[in-house]
C-alpha cells in the first residue's frame, strides 16, 4: 500500500523536488545578483555625484551664448575642464570605477569581445586608433589629436546608462570614462582591451 502512495503522488513529489531544488539554486544567485546590483548603484551613484559638481561649477562660468566661433566653444570647454580638475585635484583612478566595479566591467567587456559579435567590435575599435596612444590620466584632458574612437554598440548595450554629460570612450587598451563638455578624463580602467 505504501508502495501505491508513493507511485501515484510521484508528480507530486517530483514538482516539490524542482520547487525545493529552484529555491536553493535562487538561494545561491541572489548574494550574486545583490552584490552586481550592489556594485552598479555605487558606479551610478558616483557618476550623478560627478554630473552634479559638473554642473555646478559650469554654472559659474560666464554663460555660452550659441555662437559658431569655435574659439569662444573651445575657451569654455577649457575653462570648464579647468575648474573641474580643480575641484577634483585630489581625485584617483578607481573613485568612480571602483575596484568591484571595475571587474565587473572587465567582465562585460571580455563577454562583448569574446562573444560571436567580438571580431566586429574589435575592428569598430581598431578603425580608429591611432598608433601610438598617450598615457591618459584621471583629469587629464584629451588630446585634440586623438580620434573619438566609436565604442562598439553591442558593449554600450551591456554597460550601464550613462547621463548625456559623460561617455565611455576606448582609448588604445584602456575604457575611459569622459566628459563630453569639457573632453576631461573623469575615471578610467587601464588595459580591459586585449
Amino acid at each position: 500500500m505504501k508502495r501505491r502512495i508513493w507511485v501515484t503522488h510521484l508528480p507530486l513529489w517530483l514538482s516539490i523536488l524542482a520547487f525545493v531544488a529552484t529555491g536553493l539554486a535562487g538561494q545561491a544567485q541572489a548574494p550574486q545578483d545583490s552584490e552586481k546590483a550592489r556594485d552598479i548603484k555605487v558606479f551610478n551613484d558616483r557618476v550623478q555625484e560627478y554630473v552634479k559638481l559638473q554642473k555646478n561649477l559650469e554654472a559659474s562660468l560666464p554663460t555660452l551664448k550659441p555662437t559658431m566661433d569655435a574659439a569662444q566653444i573651445l575657451e569654455h570647454q577649457h575653462a570648464l575642464a579647468r575648474k573641474i580638475a580643480d575641484a577634483r585635484r585630489d581625485t584617483r583612478q578607481g573613485d568612480i570605477f571602483t575596484h568591484e566595479v571595475a571587474e565587473r566591467f572587465r567582465k562585460i567587456i571580455r563577454r562583448a569581445f569574446d562573444g560571436p559579435e567580438g571580431r566586429l567590435a574589435r575592428r569598430t575599435i581598431r578603425q580608429d586608433s591611432p598608433l601610438k596612444v598617450p598615457v591618459l590620466h584621471v583629469n587629464d584632458v584629451v588630446p585634440e589629436d586623438i580620434p573619438i574612437t566609436t565604442t562598439p554598440p553591442t558593449l554600450l548595450r551591456m554597460l550601464p546608462d550613462l547621463p548625456p554629460e559623460l561617455t565611455y570612450r576606448i582609448v588604445g587598451h584602456d575604457l575611459t570614462l569622459q566628459d563630453t563638455k569639457a573632453r576631461l578624463i573623469v575615471d578610467l580602467i587601464p588595459k580591459v582591451i586585449r
